[in-house]
């Protein structure tokens, strides 16, 4: 199978003071299509760094990024306009990411209307169908995005990822604010998105437990680099880097039942 997406060599710093500081050192990974990564590490690994070099909101200093076969580092003005309808991301924060006062319909119909998805008469159906897809009702659309849930704001982003049709959707640490009930719904959700359309998901946590019901392979991540990859059973069974250790190790678990 052709890998939709391959990092090599990744690598991206940042100067703070005098000081250079390295936030992703030389990563390479790769996805499949109908693929899920889960990219997992401790606080400030380097994790949401990377999701935003794949997504190019920032450009990395090294290495090299291919999409679809091509250079995605390379693309520049309309070709990379064009190359971003088919990777999206979803936020931690959607009331931050999104428009608080805009409506559902109009945060969800942006994406239809700058990428000529849907005419202004046929968009609220589109919004209707996007709704539905995430498990959300028509009538969600005429409310103001700070009037709903959060978990239905984490939907509603995921609703407008989708709007463009995209290969592959970054999420990051997309469920880690939501409660538990909540998270579980969204997760389930997405792994039937998956399942209907062969989409790509690289899923970035701190939570190794939540990566663990929706990925098929982790890369675990440790001050900027990638210190072990491996399919997401075999390293939660038996992880070989000290910090998927210590990561499966924090891992709440129950107490065994008494006989």
């Amino acid at each position: 199978m052709t890998a939709l997406l391959v990092a090599e060599g990744l690598g991206k710093s940042f100067r703070r003071g005098g000081a250079r500081l390295v936030a992703v050192d030389g990563a390479s990974f790769s996805v499949d299509g109908g693929e899920t990564l889960g990219i997992v590490g401790p606080s400030g690994s380097g994790k949401t760094t990377l999701a935003r070099l794949i997504i190019r909101l920032i450009d990395a200093d090294t290495g090299t990024l291919r999409f679809e076969g091509a250079d995605l580092l390379a693309l520049r003005g309309k070709a990379l306009r064009a190359t971003r309808k088919r990777i999206q991301m979803v936020f931690q924060d959607p009331l931050a990411a999104l428009n608080p006062r805009a409506s559902v319909a109009d945060v969800i119909g942006d994406p239809l209307r700058i990428h000529r998805l849907a005419d202004r008469a046929n968009r609220p159906a589109a919004v209707a169908h996007l709704l539905d897809r995430v498990g959300l009702p028509a009538a969600l659309a005429s409310r103001a995005v700070h009037e709903i849930s959060g978990g239905q704001r984490q939907r509603v982003a995921i609703a407008r990822a989708l709007a463009t049709e995209p290969r592959l959707i970054v999420l990051d640490e997309a469920v880690s604010a939501l409660d538990v009930s909540v998270r579980a719904h969204i997760l389930k959700r997405l792994v039937e998105l998956q399942v209907e359309s062969g989409i790509s998901y690289i899923f970035v946590s701190h939570d190794i437990a939540v990566v663990r019901a929706v990925a098929h392979r982790i890369a675990i991540m440790d001050h900027g680099r990638i210190v072990e990859t491996g399919p997401t059973a075999q390293v939660i069974a038996a992880p070989q880097s000290a910090t998927g250790k210590a990561l499966i190790a924090a891992v709440p678990r129950l107490m065994p039942a008494e006989d």
